[in-house]
């Protein structure tokens, strides 16, 4: 399966995602929660604004999950296929270059005593 500009998109948001939680949760268990999608918004934008776009980014990171949900699926989906692909090649392969012992010659040929 190859990947596109969207699939490394949404690797990067929800990579983002992962770490923005990871520091809530270290940080909650040690006293005051620290959010970084909002320290990193404060300067930028005022309260109200910035509560709109920090929605806005949990939005997109959900979505992205979302979407690397499905692009887990297709690539189950294609290694299973390229598993009983190659499991077929493989028998034919066996098949083709199995030989018949039986009807050689068993008598021995060693000439040495």
């Amino acid at each position: 399966m190859k990947t596109n500009g969207f699939d490394w998109l949404a690797i990067l948001l929800v990579v983002i995602g992962a770490i923005t939680w990871g520091v809530l949760g270290v940080t909650g268990l040690m006293g005051e929660p620290l959010n970084i999608v909002d320290a990193a918004l404060a300067p930028v934008f005022k309260a109200g604004p910035a509560e709109t776009v920090e929605y806005l980014v949990y939005t997109l990171v959900g979505i992205a999950g979302v979407y690397l949900l499905y692009t887990t699926y297709k690539m189950a989906r294609a290694s299973r296929r390229a598993t009983r692909e190659r499991r077929q090649r493989d028998a034919t392969t066996r098949t083709e270059t199995t030989t018949d012992y039986a009807d050689t010659d068993t008598e021995n040929t060693n000439t040495e005593t």
